[in-house]
């Protein structure tokens, strides 16, 4: 009869196989870790793009009804047929332009079309007819402030928005501080994700772009 060779593993190849072990879990974990940091990222960064969208579309709609006037709202030494002092906010529909760029106030007579700005004088119950749209720097957030529904300025955006300006211009695309002369305005809204890029171990930043024509 032949007798097997019973001694199994040596202390050496015990070693070598629990270091080759070692090497093919710590690769496998740390192929996981790297799908699940992509994935994540990927994850906010669609987020943070649907999210500017989102806010680039409100704001143009917004900017787009500004100066809506069917009932020609104004000042009766001016001619107007109805008197702006009657309306909540006792304003000519139009805009007021902010000097740094970073805000706009769109006044409308469009929820209904009434006219009146806002609502009745002291009865601000007309919403989207009052509304001013800014950039907050230090939430990283664009704010709203509607006059018949915000007792204070109110976030419109995840705090991810690192830049928000508005160019002013008027029907010679040519930049302007008078809200009598403008007839475009463009919009550049900057996000950035708050996860970083696994490859690039960097934030990402993306900047969308828009111009509205308004109404002459």
């Amino acid at each position: 009869m032949v007798m097997r060779d019973q001694r199994g593993f040596t202390l050496v190849e015990m070693m070598i196989a629990a270091a080759l072990t070692m090497v093919v879990v710590g690769a496998a974990v740390a192929l996981a870790t790297t799908v699940q940091n992509s994935y994540s990222y990927e994850i906010n960064d669609a987020a943070i793009q649907q999210e500017a969208r989102f806010a680039l579309d409100w704001i143009s709609r917004t900017i787009a009804q500004g100066g809506s006037n069917p009932y020609d709202i104004g000042d009766p030494a001016d001619g107007a047929a109805i008197d702006q002092d009657l309306s909540c906010t006792p304003m000519e529909p139009g805009f007021a332009l902010s000097v740094d760029g970073n805000s706009i106030q769109v006044l409308s007579d469009v929820s209904p079309p009434n006219g009146l700005v806002g609502g009745e004088d002291m009865d601000c119950v007309e919403p989207g007819e009052d509304v001013t749209i800014a950039f907050d720097d230090v939430a990283n957030t664009i704010t709203r402030l509607d006059v018949a529904l915000d007792a204070t300025a109110t976030d419109m955006t995840d705090t991810v928005v690192t830049d928000l300006s508005f160019t002013f211009l008027d029907s010679s695309r040519t930049v302007t501080t008078s809200a009598a002369a403008l007839a475009y305005v463009q919009i550049s809204l900057t996000v950035e994700s708050k996860t970083r890029n696994p490859y690039t171990n960097q934030n990402t930043t993306y900047t969308y772009t828009s111009e509205v024509r308004v109404r002459s």
